[in-house]
């Protein structure tokens, strides 16, 4: 409806170099900071601390973002521009029809990760749709296979249907302001809003610097977690559900969440993570209990366990009780592996808050999730 009201317009070329070299003549660009500069005076402050979160947690993910952009400072800036173009080209072409976003692990291509580009301004939301629009018509003046030309255009639109959303954030953060950061930024008149109980800060820091460091012991949580700070990124569906246990089931206030995102994303666009986060945390544009059972998901949508082993290093570490050295059920293993390991650790909510009503039964009635 959006596009049939407001068509999107062309791409506009390229200014020349001329005009911008004379627009900003004789500006003094100085030095520009390092990530450790802009990082100081946070760390050195009187508290010493970010988001009352150990100094060594932080240490870490500065270094982690310093390691994995060495290699990209070394290309200018039509080289990375270029890099994404072709990224982006191949991607529309080769992969989006058949990713599956919903999966927790969306290495092997089924996420775009443009998010990147379209944070720094290195894509516009433009250049995908034209792109993706392009291609479609491409497709559509193909004479063979013609009866999958039309799920091809259908299962290719889903990007122009992110881009929207991503215009809906961005409009929306515009029209609120700073309510943005407000605990509740809207006011439906359809519904009786009543205010949420948010855990004072000093009373949930605890649980809070458990999540924010990987350590509530639920394997989902945890693996995005650590993803995020050795990556800058994580699937959406993981965020869906580190974003659910932090206000749904830790009862903390969904900005502290937010905040935590900003300073670890590499991909991080205020609108989009400040309107997400008020989204699944139930005080956004459409406000719905969207609690998602983290157990239950990760069966569901990381059936194997490969996510959670791959970003869980406990898995490597720890020996498995006796009683369970030969079991045969590791994608069991994967879900509850508290039941399992000795040293695993006590989960941060009771794990039985995790699992839909259905899984819930299969377990009571069969001692596992994962048939």
């Amino acid at each position: 409806a959006s596009r049939a009201a407001g068509p999107v317009r062309r791409l506009a070329g390229m200014p020349s170099e001329s005009l911008i070299a004379k627009a900003f003549c004789g500006i003094e660009s100085g030095e520009i900071p390092s990530l450790e500069d802009l990082i100081l005076p946070l760390t050195s402050a009187p508290s010493g601390s970010i988001l009352g979160l150990p100094s060594a947690l932080i240490s870490h993910i500065v270094q982690s973002s310093i390691d994995r952009n060495s290699e990209m400072q070394q290309q200018s800036l039509s080289d990375y521009e270029d890099h994404a173009m072709q990224h982006l080209e191949d991607f529309v072409t080769k992969y989006a029809a058949l990713a599956d976003r919903s999966l927790a692990d969306v290495s092997q291509n089924d996420s775009s990760k443009l998010s990147v580009n379209l944070a720094l301004g290195v894509l516009s939301p433009r250049q995908i749709y034209h792109c993706v629009k392009s291609h479609q018509s491409k497709m559509e003046k193909t004479e063979n296979q013609k009866g999958d030309i039309n799920n091809y255009i259908r299962d290719c639109s889903w990007l122009i249907s992110h881009m929207e959303m991503r215009d809906y954030f961005l409009f929306d953060s515009f029209r609120n302001g700073p309510k943005s950061y407000h605990t509740k930024p809207h006011k439906p008149k359809h519904l009786d809003v009543r205010p949420e109980e948010w855990l004072p800060f000093p009373q949930g820091l605890d649980a809070f610097n458990r999540w924010a460091s990987g350590q509530t012991n639920l394997p989902l949580v945890d693996a995005g977690i650590n993803e995020l700070i050795s990556t800058g990124y994580t699937s959406n569906r993981v965020r869906q559900n580190m974003a659910s246990v932090l206000s749904k089931d830790l009862k903390l206030d969904w900005r502290l969440g937010a905040e935590w995102f900003q300073f670890c994303l590499s991909d991080h666009c205020v609108a989009a993570n400040y309107g997400n986060w008020a989204y699944f945390s139930g005080v956004g544009g459409d406000p719905k209990n969207r609690h998602f059972r983290t157990i239950s998901q990760a069966w569901r949508y990381d059936s194997e366990g490969k996510f959670v082993r791959k970003w869980n290093k406990k898995f490597d570490s720890l020996k498995l009780k006796d009683d369970y050295r030969h079991h045969s059920e590791r994608y069991e293993v994967a879900l509850r592996p508290w039941d399992f390991y000795d040293d695993w650790g006590t989960p941060i909510v009771d794990p039985m808050t995790q699992l839909t009503w259905q899984d819930k039964e299969r377990f009571t009635q069969f001692g596992m999730i994962s048939l």
